[in-house]
């Protein structure tokens, strides 16, 4: 428990000296945790896009970090944590969170389809010969 507190101490002092190798993990254990929730929501069954897109790019992080490239593991850590939000709130909702603003929105963003194809009274791809 007395570990805790020096290891945080560590962690904060080694983000704030901009330490590429220590930012790096520091992302990468928070797209660990990201990915571990989303795996905990079911989401591999629920949400398999946004899933599959988090354990690629974290995937690819933990390569990246072990080949010492801490740029590049750093953003696809990055993009795995957001994935993986992405993915839980799939699996816990069953809608992303732009379709939920969508629907909230209601009538207020027309389907781009449906008024093209009202235009012209065709089916989108099928022209009058």
């Amino acid at each position: 428990m007395r570990s805790l507190p020096i290891l945080l101490s560590l962690l904060s002092l080694l983000l704030a000296s901009g330490c590429a190798a220590g930012r790096s993990t520091y992302f990468l254990w928070t797209a660990e945790r990201e990915f571990g929730v989303a795996t905990e929501l079911e989401a591999e069954q629920r949400a398999v896009y946004e899933y599959t897109m988090a354990h690629q790019h974290l995937l690819k992080a933990r390569e990246e970090h072990g080949y010492s490239d801490y740029g590049s593991a750093e953003a696809m850590a990055k993009a795995a944590a957001e994935w993986s939000s992405k993915a839980s709130a799939v699996a816990e909702y069953g809608t992303t969170e732009r379709e939920l603003m969508l629907e909230e929105m209601g009538e207020a963003v027309p389907d781009a389809a449906k008024s093209v194809e009202e235009e012209y009274e065709t089916p989108l791809g099928i022209t009058e010969e």
